[in-house]
């Protein structure tokens, strides 16, 4: 198997920045300078030995580094990262999640985030802000180049959204409960009115039951296809620091996923229909 050299360097690069560390730090350890270090993250690591020590540091095999083995992510920034360049290369993108898609919230979710995440008991706040930043990359990135993009939502996690509203943790005061259900009814009525005006290239379909599976998401087209899995949610009491999140470009696994992705979408609400259950469900919360 021809090793991807690019590719490898864009591992590099998500496992740095999972681990939040700098570039002259991991440049010193490699004994490189931070130039070559760039280069190695941009067109790979030509070098087996700088291969070896450089997995090393990452706390990852040779093998997941070269890409014969499916890739783990400890972090969310790091799975971020991988994430945005795999929806770079992508053609067409099919996704659950569960119940917020960083590529569909609103302009203000970014913010509503940063505030959930800030409040959530017991966080990493270098590490929820390093994931927040490569977030709203990648939401940056979809705007600026759409990828046709298949969404799926659970209609009971919509409904379990609203009464909760965009809360990282309990106890908040009655009041500020109601601005956040505010919040989450403001996000629930962005998917709506996508769904009454469709963006280019956007389909979004919604299950009425919630499917057994985490959120995952299916890159098709391009040089590589790919499914991740995550457990980070983006949604009330978000988790963007803690989980192992996958990314596989075995192809019976993302065959499996892009037929599980298209069989909830034959089976989902669409368009007006979709569009009118879920004001109901906004006119009812």
């Amino acid at each position: 198997m021809a090793l991807d050299m690019r590719q490898i360097g864009a591992r590099l690069r998500a496992w740095r920045l999972g681990a939040g560390l700098a570039p002259d730090v991991v440049a010193d350890r490699l004994g490189v300078s931070r130039a070559a270090l760039y280069t190695y993250e941009k067109d790979g690591i030509p070098r087996l030995d700088l291969l070896q020590r450089a997995a090393g540091l990452m706390g990852v095999s040779l093998a997941a580094l070269i890409g014969i083995e499916v890739e783990h992510f400890a972090s969310g920034a790091g799975f971020f990262e991988r994430m945005r360049q795999a929806e770079a290369e992508a053609e067409q993108i099919l996704a659950c999640f569960d119940p917020i898609s960083i590529l569909l919230a609103s302009p203000a979710y970014p913010d509503r985030l940063r505030q959930m995440l800030d409040e959530a008991p017991g966080g990493d706040a270098p590490a929820a802000a390093r994931a927040l930043a490569i977030l709203e990359e990648r939401r940056a990135q979809q705007a600026a180049r759409p990828r046709p993009l298949t969404a799926l939502v659970a209609l009971p996690r919509l409904a379990q959204l609203l009464q909760t509203g965009l809360v990282g943790r309990d106890g908040l005061p009655a009041e500020e409960r109601a601005r956040r259900r505010d919040g989450a009814r403001a996000e629930v009525a962005a998917i709506a009115a996508q769904l009454e005006a469709p963006p280019i290239g956007v389909q979004i379909g919604l299950l009425e039951a919630v499917p057994p599976s985490q959120t995952f998401e299916v890159l098709l087209g391009g040089q590589v296809e790919r499914v991740a899995v995550s457990p980070f949610r983006l949604g009330e009491y978000p988790s963007v620091t803690d989980g192992i999140a996958t990314l596989s470009a075995e192809p019976a696994t993302v065959a499996l996923y892009a037929g599980l992705a298209r069989r909830l979408w034959e089976g989902a609400l669409k368009g007006e229909r979709a569009a009118a259950r879920l004001r109901q469900l906004l006119a009812t919360s």
